[in-house]
């Protein structure tokens, strides 16, 4: 039941897939959605947090520990997170196309999305950030930090497209991920490090 619904929901979205189609592919009653999930909204949040999940649970999301060199806990971080968009995500193609779709229409199963599986990844960047702004960190520094980072990140599997078109392939083994890891960690640690040469915080909200 769930496979269907992942394929449908991904091929349709949320608002146009019909219970009946996901249950014909399923070879289920017509009642088993309501059955084991209740609505079909429930079914819905399921499946966008469980493939999602399945895609973060597949990799160890990096830690720092106290006495880390935090520049080597970015590159980590960095080099987890592209190998999770650019490697992994193509084992999980209904994660990429749900997330997709929920980001042209949001619904209410978004909030349990990021809630459940996005931030804690999204926590585990800021701790690194935290300890290489240092004396500067704060909170509204440290999640624009984040957000540039992820940013570096995101577009090179959201963006893939037309990055190829203009001459930028993005990697597809682990050894084509390094260098790209390499240089997104360069650049961000360039950033912070700048912040904290100027001595103020250009970017506090």
């Amino acid at each position: 039941m769930l496979a269907a619904a992942a394929e449908a929901f991904a091929r349709h979205g949320f608002k146009e897939t019909r219970v009946r189609e996901i249950c014909a592919k399923a070879k289920a009653n017509l009642g088993a959605v309501s059955h084991y999930f209740g609505t079909k909204e429930a079914l819905y949040r399921e499946v966008l947090v469980m493939a999602h999940r399945q895609l973060v649970d597949g990799e160890r999301v990096p830690e720092i520990s106290p006495g880390d060199d935090p520049r080597t806990a970015l590159r980590n971080w960095v080099h987890f997170a592209l190998r999770l968009f650019l490697l992994r995500g193509a084992a999980h193609p209904y994660a990429g196309r749900l997330f997709a779709r929920e980001l042209r229409d949001p619904t209410a199963a978004l909030d349990e999305l990021v809630a459940e599986v996005m931030l804690p990844v999204r926590r585990s960047l800021e701790r690194v950030i935290a300890a290489l702004l240092g004396d500067f960190d704060e909170p509204g520094l440290r999640g624009q930090c984040a957000n540039f980072v992820l940013a570096l990140c995101v577009m090179h599997e959201q963006g893939q497209e037309v990055l190829r078109r203009i001459g930028y392939p993005a990697p597809r083994t682990e050894t084509g991920l390094i260098p790209l890891a390499d240089a997104i960690t360069e650049f961000a640690l360039g950033g912070m490090g700048r912040i904290r040469d100027l001595g103020d915080r250009p970017l506090r909200s």
